[in-house]
């Protein structure tokens, strides 16, 4: 298996190969960063006749769904340029952006645009099909900046990734392998196997799903003249499956500082993130999305993979929220360890957070009370990066160095049993192989 981590702003993006060839992007970062870094790599993927036979949104906080949203435009613009061509009109402009290769299968939990819709069972609700959402003005869009910013953000997000793959637009199946269903913890159910990839479900579990569809049917009927204007302007485009960029005008979460490890600061479309536990021929990746160190030890509990005393070495750890002091504690860090810790985050809102990164490290390095005790964990282990102050700006930089500056020293220390890598380009490679 190979890991492919691109630079993606303050979010996550990562495309897993297979290797048989099959390919999993896990989330697309935010939209600016996708163009620029992702975008030319997918482009040669196509150019190869690839395809993706999976998009994985983890959940739907924009630097992690905004970037997967640039995707789907992309396939539209292109897929509106085929048509016009095939159709005479040699004259239509070939769009700016690179072609995208074609996906397969996503994977995205969302709810209805009704309420009355959202009103079954949770693993029956999603919002699988819908008409259009595509093209706005400023003006139309700035209902996004209502009083909870970042679930309004979430909500419209949400909804978009699941009209672009609808069968009016891309015609993309949404969470087929779940027969059409919330992806979510189930008793009983199997692994799914994607060509060579067995990938279990570990999160999220019925309750939280529970809570986010709440707050998804509040802001519905908080925002429904909002929502339906805007519904009203985007119709005319399904007719003709064209597709405008615009910015909505959005602002980042701020978390405040703490206790590390407080799941009651942790935001509920974080804690209904899809975690994923990814096995090819004996090697294990850990995909955690946003989600919380406790709902992580319960989904890998459930899938009975913790040992005896409750703990688990795999080959890629991906740090689950960029590192965020409220989503990993140091006994997360002696119970879950692994041969790579791979953090996403570009420094902006103090991600990673350096309290973070020393508890993974002092769980291999540090005195015998914070030390993990898997018989795995003594051997070497890395530190890998997504960003770094080199590419960064601001206070983004100042901490993002600062970072560098603690693990650095930590490696050096270390006797060769650790190692870090930060990006400075647009992407690199991970084998597993």
């Amino acid at each position: 298996m190979k890991i492919r981590v691109f630079q993606a702003g303050k979010g996550d993006c990562l495309l897993l190969t297979a290797n048989d060839g099959t390919r999993v992007l896990v989330d697309g970062g935010m939209r600016a960063d996708y163009r620029k870094h992702v975008a030319p790599a997918l482009a040669n993927l196509r150019r190869r006749d690839v395809g993706l036979d999976l998009v994985y949104v983890s959940h739907v906080d924009r630097d992690h769904i905004s970037g997967v949203l640039q995707l789907m435009d992309d396939l539209v613009a292109w897929r509106v340029f085929d048509y016009q061509r095939d159709t005479g009109n040699r004259d239509y402009p070939e769009p700016e952006s690179p072609r995208p290769p074609e996906i397969r299968d996503l994977w995205h939990n969302a709810f209805h645009e009704l309420v009355s819709a959202n009103e079954g069972a949770i693993e029956k609700t999603l919002a699988a099909r819908a008409s259009l959402l595509a093209t706005a003005d400023d003006q139309g869009a700035r209902f996004l900046a209502v009083e909870q910013r970042e679930l309004a953000t979430s909500i419209a997000e949400g909804i978009e990734l699941s009209r672009r793959a609808s069968p009016e637009q891309l015609g993309i199946s949404v969470n087929r392998q779940f027969e059409g269903k919330l992806a979510l913890v189930r008793d009983g159910a199997k692994p799914v196997q994607l060509g060579e990839l067995k990938i279990t479900v570990i999160g999220p579990f019925p309750r939280d799903l529970r809570k986010l569809r709440d707050e998804w049917n509040v802001w519905l009927r908080e925002s429904k003249e909002q929502h339906e204007r805007l519904r009203e302007r985007m119709q005319g485009d399904a007719d003709r499956l064209a597709a405008n960029d615009f910015d909505r005008l959005r602002r980042a979460i701020t978390f405040v500082s703490g206790e590390l490890g407080d799941r009651a600061k942790v935001t509920t479309p974080n804690l209904a993130s899809l975690m994923l536990l990814v096995e090819e021929s004996g090697r294990t990746v850990l995909l955690t999305g946003d989600g919380h160190w406790k709902n992580v030890l319960t989904g890998l509990e459930k899938a009975r993979r913790l040992d005896a005393e409750g703990r688990l070495h795999v080959d890629v750890l991906k740090i689950q929220h960029h590192g965020s002091e409220n989503n990993l504690t140091p006994a997360f860090a002696k119970r879950i360890t692994a041969d790579r810790y791979l953090f996403c985050a570009n420094g902006e809102h103090g991600n990673p957070d350096a309290r973070i990164v020393q508890a993974i490290i002092d769980s291999r390095l540090g005195p015998k009370s914070l030390l993990s005790t898997h018989p795995n964990s003594n051997g070497r282990f890395k530190l890998q990066f997504n960003s770094s102050a080199e590419v960064t700006e601001g206070d983004e930089r100042e901490h993002m160095r600062e970072v560098e500056e603690l693990a650095t020293k930590a490696a050096e220390a270390s006797s060769g049993r650790m190692s870090c890598t930060f990006l400075k380009r647009s992407s690199y490679e991970i084998s597993l192989n």
